[in-house]
């Protein structure tokens, strides 16, 4: 609980929820895509899926092999999809399977592409048992002047996400304790 000076020192403070984006890239829509829809059930915010232009190929060899030549040369694959504006969101919970210990490049293109500035960004990644390895701090780096939560939600494979609904209350819940002091 926030307690602030005077009766009404609460009549200048918006009480307004902040506007919740959660942006995900997941290849067929698979795990990561399950944890993105939990977060937007337990948040109420809007979805945007990333897409790329050349779908990664179905054959096991052929799609792992593009995977790592974009992640050695730092290629950032053409997105595809409507435009987003970015401007209206507060929060923006930012998905990605978990690559060669990295971000998914697909997710590192919508870095690229979206001014974030000024927007809290807290990552979530879905992995198949190797950890979040540097995903996180690969938004940070990449996050000119957002404020990065690097405390994101990592899961292996898409089914495990007990716990979701009270860590995403929590990083709202933060965010709104945030605005209240920057306001006060």
């Amino acid at each position: 609980v926030l307690l602030f000076g005077g009766a009404n020192a609460m009549d200048n403070v918006s009480t307004k929820s902040p506007k919740i984006l959660v942006a995900y890239f997941s290849m067929q829509d698979g795990n990561t895509g399950d944890v993105a829809r939990a977060i937007v059930d337990a948040s109420g915010g809007d979805v945007y899926r990333i897409m790329v232009v050349e779908a990664y190929p179905d054959d096991d060899k052929a799609r792992k092999e593009r995977l790592m030549s974009e992640i050695q040369e730092n290629k950032f694959p053409e997105l595809q999809g409507p435009e987003l504006n970015v401007s209206e969101y507060d929060i923006v919970f930012l998905g990605s399977p978990v690559w060669g210990n990295h971000l998914a490049q697909p997710v590192k293109s919508f870095l690229h592409k979206y001014d974030l500035s000024g927007k809290t960004v807290i990552p979530f990644v879905s992995h198949s048992g190797g950890g979040r390895g540097k995903a996180f701090t690969d938004v940070a780096g990449l996050c000119d002047d957002c404020i990065v939560d690097t405390d994101g939600w990592s899961s292996w494979g898409g089914g495990r996400q007990r716990g979701i609904d009270k860590w995403v209350n929590k990083k709202i819940g933060k965010k709104l304790i945030e605005c209240f002091r920057s306001r006060g």
